[in-house]
């Protein structure tokens, strides 16, 4: 399973050209800038970590760990791109290093995982337990936020992390909502979403940033 690299290009890693919607504006692009604004909203968070986020070297990376989820409904993704690019290139807009990682949930941590920790500045998980994911599996929430908090242990054990700020972001809507945030109160900095659409990721990374 490999990182997620975001550049400036018009091409993707494949090497094919993106599709255009209007001359010099990318697909994704035009989606980041459709329809609604989104409804990310910052729960809680220690002033220390969003200063961190805010203030990284410019050679430090932000690990970004994303569960290997089908894409939101009534979106106009390609086929073959992860429901959570958008909001690396959201980050990467205001970050220029980012280093995308997704995870299985129902696989856990990984070798991998634990590798890129390595080169962290910062770190921000995604948990995605909205009605159309959790439908799917029921173990979904459960097997997400162990894998955050298996992040969340590495990050406190390892003695070379001991500057890394780790933000959870929540996607999540429907009945289960509410539980499933009471259910993340260990984790001290908290940001929600009710939805993955590449609007509603610009707006998360605007909230982490403040711009």
């Amino acid at each position: 399973m490999g990182e997620r690299k975001f550049r400036t290009s018009s091409k993707s890693q494949t090497g094919h050209s993106r599709k255009m919607t209007t001359p010099g504006v990318s697909t994704l692009t035009a989606l980041l800038q459709s329809a609604s604004t989104g409804n990310a909203s910052l729960v809680r968070c220690p002033a220390g970590t969003l200063e961190r986020f805010r203030s990284l070297n410019q050679a430090e990376y932000i690990i970004l760990f994303t569960p290997v989820v089908p894409h939101p409904p009534s979106t106009e993704l390609q086929r073959d791109m992860d429901p959570f690019e958008p909001l690396g290139r959201s980050l990467s807009k205001r970050h220029r290093r980012i280093r995308h990682v997704p995870y299985v949930p129902s696989r856990g941590i990984t070798p991998t995982h634990i590798d890129f920790l390595s080169s962290a500045g910062s770190v921000v998980v995604v948990v995605c337990t909205t009605e159309n994911v959790t439908v799917q599996s029921t173990l979904g929430y459960d097997d997400q936020t162990k894998f955050a908090r298996d992040i969340t242990r590495k990050v406190q054990e390892d003695k070379t992390l001991t500057s890394v700020s780790l933000l959870l972001l929540l996607i999540t809507n429907g009945a289960g909502s509410q539980v499933h945030e009471d259910g993340v109160r260990e984790f001290p900095a908290l940001i929600t979403c009710s939805s993955y659409t590449p609007a509603a990721l610009e707006d998360a990374a605007r909230v982490i940033f403040g711009v």
